[in-house]
């Protein structure tokens, strides 16, 4: 088959090559990385095929002669050729501290989500940034503890399918426009909010624990450095590649940025906390809720 082109992309000095063939993958990937593509490395530390193949086509994913997927859905090979470059990406990179988290930006730096998988990252993200936020990402960040910068893994914004009417009704998106499967659907990040700014490397401000409760009242605490540096240190993903394990350096980066933690079980009193709080973060024009 014959290969179109290939795409280099990479996270904070680390990068994949994705060769793709047949029409159709060129689109997919560049969906997938199009904030994420960076010039060509003498060795990548993976290579990936992405394979469209038939009027009706049935997609592949290749890495070297292992098959990582084969079948027809779109959103399936994406979820896992996402997975292979974050790792690829992360796992023995020792530039800065690896957090599993959602991010946002505004004028005064950036606000640190972090949160395991199923922690509701992405869809808080997804009405911050509808409500004029700028989006950096919805699952991992590298922070640079000398400069303080966040830099972040800019991808669609992944909902899985329960969250898909809650996100709906704050961001008006074309479903033609969405990379929907069986357990969510990706949204294009440039299309959530009229603010987003690329390749943007904004200061940390400040760091936020969501917490989604049924039935909790909305409301933002005050932590400890103490107990946010126990808290980021479990959503701290190359801690072996730092050395001591990154404590000290965590525990510096708590003491020096405020950290809070969020509950809440809806969006409905989400405004007039947030606007307590962070007054500088969201815009009254894209506020729909």
């Amino acid at each position: 088959m014959h290969k179109i082109c290939s795409r280099n992309v990479g996270f904070h000095g680390q990068s994949v090559t994705i060769n793709c063939y047949g029409a159709g993958s060129v689109d997919l990937v560049d969906f997938l990385f199009s904030d994420l593509l960076v010039e060509e490395e003498s060795v990548p530390h993976a290579v990936y095929d992405v394979l469209f193949a038939g009027s009706h086509p049935m997609i592949s994913l290749w890495r070297d002669d292992r098959s990582l997927y084969f079948g027809e859905s779109r959103y399936d090979l994406a979820f896992i050729l996402l997975n292979e470059v974050t790792f690829q990406c992360i796992t023995d990179n020792s530039a800065g501290h690896a957090i599993h988290a959602a991010a946002v930006g505004y004028w005064e730096g950036a606000i640190l989500m972090p949160g395991e998988s199923g922690a509701g990252k992405s869809t808080l993200v997804s009405w911050l940034v509808a409500n004029g936020a700028n989006y950096l990402t919805d699952e991992l960040v590298i922070l640079a503890e000398e400069t303080s910068l966040l830099h972040s893994f800019t991808r669609p914004i992944s909902i899985k399918r329960g969250s898909a009417a809650v996100v709906s009704s704050f961001i008006p998106v074309n479903e033609a426009d969405l990379l929907t499967g069986l357990n969510g659907f990706m949204l294009p990040h440039r299309q959530a909010g009229s603010n987003f700014i690329p390749a943007a490397t904004p200061p940390l401000s400040h760091i936020l624990f969501p917490r989604h409760i049924p039935n909790a009242p909305p409301s933002i605490t005050r932590l400890s450095s103490g107990l946010g540096c126990s808290k980021l240190l479990e959503c701290y993903v190359n801690a072996r590649n730092i050395k001591g394990h990154g404590i000290s350096q965590i525990a510096n980066i708590t003491r020096k940025t405020p950290v809070f933690e969020l509950t809440y079980s809806s969006f409905d009193g989400l405004r007039e906390i947030f606007a307590e709080t962070f007054p500088a973060l969201l815009t009254e024009e894209k506020s729909k809720n």
